[in-house]
């Protein structure tokens, strides 16, 4: 990138009549998702919407994966978290002990996969009616309990590689209440 183009990137936003606009500057693959948290039922379909645009004249993979929650989000719910995790909490209000932790303390797997026309469905996923419609929204037929947690819409492009290639919605799935 040459000086020039720093220059005005820096610049964007800073009210220079002669700067590029923010909007115009961004090139390169954008992942979004409109539904930060869904919150779903038990046993009924749910979909989780993800968008993404490209300068790629390349066909995208589009991978969803499945992050449990660190810890069980009902403890919560039922009005049972422990006293040191909210102390902590209210110290760090960037840090979320349902979210935050190395994927080696939770469970991580694929969900589904798209290339082109192509979807391959991950193999806890192969006897539930999952899949990738549209562009790259996940549908899941019935919701189970062990469904609550984070899902990452993940965007491979191979000429593509500068931006923000994924972005995550937090399920929970919700059970009836007698």
């Amino acid at each position: 990138m040459d000086e020039e183009q720093v220059t005005l990137s820096e610049t964007g936003s800073s009210g220079n009549p002669n700067a590029i606009p923010r909007t115009a500057e961004v090139e390169g693959l954008q992942v979004t998702v409109p539904e930060k948290k869904k919150v779903a039922m038990l046993f009924q379909p749910a979909l989780l919407r993800c968008h993404f645009s490209t300068s790629s004249t390349q066909p995208a993979v589009v991978q969803w994966r499945y992050k449990s929650y660190c810890q069980d989000r009902m403890g919560e719910a039922l009005g049972m978290v422990t006293s040191g995790l909210q102390t902590m909490s209210k110290r760090n209000l960037d840090w979320d002990p349902y979210l935050d932790c190395v994927d080696s303390r939770r469970t991580v797997r694929v969900v589904a996969s798209k290339q082109g026309s192509a979807i391959t469905i991950g193999d806890f996923y192969k006897e539930r009616d999952v899949s990738i419609v549209h562009d790259a929204d996940l549908q899941i037929g019935k919701l189970m309990w062990g469904d609550s947690g984070l899902y990452y819409c993940l965007i491979i492009t191979p000429d593509d590689v500068e931006g923000k290639n994924e972005e995550s919605v937090e399920l929970l799935v919700l059970g009836e209440t007698v």
